[in-house]
């Protein structure tokens, strides 16, 4: 299926999170990895591909029992996952690549991964049907996408803030991508895959107070960052004070708990 573009489908917004994302988001994110691997059953020794990987969240975890690739469209994402690998001591062929036009022969994995990535992709049928052209006869897939925001209060919260003051902002609105299990599992199998499941797993990130949370989402969250940069800092302060407001006057200034909830797409080729 053919989407019109996301802001969040080149790799602008990627490169300028990077660095915080690796360091503030993928400790929360590998709960999400840790499903997905757990789900696809992946082998001591497996051949495993991970899709817009990031800064290795999945990778890395997969890499302790399995031969692992990455691939990515965001240099600086690939770089970061480099280090990480280095610093933790292990094997990753990590390169820069296009999602929906794989660099490798049919059925030259053994498990494929894509963590809230496939999700963006201008084409995402392709990216479905790469994935299961990679795949050996029999090998599981695993994809990530997120529930719809209004299961997810406070970020609904967020981005309705967003809007009121933006008119018109290109995300946070409307329906998500393969943001509900029917929708998922039709496009998962119209690219080939069979026994088709989509499982909803959720899991809660706290923070001390409502500007430390802030603080964190605006340094890594790929839509702020990426919204920030274009404002430039005097319309972005501005922005940042009426988003607050809203906040706190919906969920105080104390401690704050934010329950993200995942669909992980389970296909087998």
């Amino acid at each position: 299926m053919t989407q019109p573009p996301s802001p969040l489908a080149t790799p602008v917004a990627w490169n300028l999170v990077a660095a915080d994302y690796a360091t503030e988001i993928v400790p929360y994110f590998e709960k999400y990895a840790a499903d997905a691997l757990r789900l696809a059953g992946v082998a001591q020794g497996a051949r495993v591909l991970d899709v817009a990987a990031g800064p290795g969240t999945l990778s890395l975890l997969a890499a302790r029992t399995a031969s692992v690739t990455a691939i990515d469209f965001a240099e600086s994402m690939v770089a970061a996952l480099g280090q990480r690998a280095s610093i933790l001591g292990l094997e990753v062929d990590a390169r820069v690549g296009d999602g929906m036009a794989l660099p490798f022969e049919d059925a030259s994995f053994d498990a494929a991964f894509s963590m809230f990535g496939l999700m963006f992709f201008p084409d995402r049928d392709r990216g479905f049907r790469e994935l299961a052209r990679v795949l050996r006869p029999g090998g599981p897939a695993v994809v990530a996408s997120w529930a719809p925001m209004d299961r997810m209060p406070l970020l609904a919260e967020l981005f309705s803030a967003m809007r009121e003051a933006l008119p018109g902002l290109p995300f946070g609105d409307g329906k998500g991508p393969l943001d509900t299990p029917g929708d998922f599992e039709a496009e998962m199998a119209a690219a080939g895959f069979r026994d088709v499941r989509v499982q909803q797993v959720a899991h809660v990130s706290e923070a001390s107070s409502l500007q430390v949370l802030w603080e964190s989402m605006r340094r890594s969250n790929a839509p702020l960052v990426l919204l920030r940069h274009k404002l430039g800092e005097e319309p972005w302060a501005a922005l940042e004070q009426a988003v607050l407001g809203r906040l706190r006057a919906r969920f105080g200034e104390g401690p704050q708990r934010l329950e993200m909830i995942a669909n992980l797409g389970v296909g087998v080729r």
